[in-house]
């Protein structure tokens, strides 16, 4: 799979960040999270290696079947979920697996690896916390949402139940809603045993990001990392 990849400043690298863009997106859109940190805190994240990937092209079903970078297809623009791509959703966990594989090919342990993303990217990240082979250091979701809890629950480990998440959601995203966010936590949490899943809400954030988000987002992988 293709995308931005940013090599630590200072090697060996010691831990990777992996963060799966938004519907319409690119790896490239969220490249600016590494440059972000590695300006912020230019000696604690100068170990560590930034992978942005870019999703499939897809004909997304509720855009018209337009043509665009997609981790699923979005068959309808329904909050209920009531169709959904499962093949696309489970074909793009497994990309995220031979992702964190190759890195720790590399040499990275997992327990120094961090999966994050944003809307359907965030999706997927928060879903590979309870699919993932390895326990990671953590897993960070923007503006996500839950999909295909059924099949989750059939194929869920519990090896990362312990392990801190992340979730940043604005109370005014008209595209994944503060009630979607809400579900999220509540299914990773009561049913999949999540322990440590932080969900916080920004007041007046749309679907997109803040300052003050990115300053939490910036703790919490510190703290994670053991930065």
């Amino acid at each position: 799979m293709n995308g931005l990849r940013i090599a630590a400043k200072v090697q060996p690298a010691r831990q990777t960040i992996i963060f799966l863009h938004g519907l319409g997106d690119t790896g490239s859109g969220w490249g600016f999270l590494a440059q972000y940190l590695q300006q912020r805190d230019p000696t604690t994240f100068q170990h560590t290696n930034f992978v942005f990937p870019n999703a499939p092209e897809v004909h997304v079903t509720a855009n018209g079947g337009a043509l665009m970078p997609a981790w699923f297809d979005i068959l309808e623009w329904d909050s209920s979920f009531s169709k959904v791509d499962t093949d696309g959703f489970m074909n793009s966990l497994n990309a995220i697996e031979k992702m964190v594989k190759q890195e720790i090919d590399k040499g990275i342990k997992p327990e120094q690896i961090i999966i994050g993303g944003f809307s359907q990217g965030a999706a997927l990240a928060l879903a590979s916390s309870v699919t993932l082979p390895w326990r990671v250091a953590g897993v960070v979701a923007l503006s996500g949402f839950c999909y295909i809890p059924g099949i989750l629950k059939q194929h869920k480990n519990d090896l990362n139940v312990k392990t801190p998440l992340f979730h940043g959601h604005g109370d005014m995203d008209p595209v994944v809603s503060i009630s979607l966010g809400l579900n999220a936590k509540k299914f990773y949490q009561d049913t999949c045993g999540i322990q440590d899943y932080e969900l916080k809400i920004y007041n007046g954030m749309a679907h997109s990001t803040v300052p003050e988000e990115l300053d939490d987002l910036t703790a919490f992988l510190k703290k994670c990392l053991s930065l």
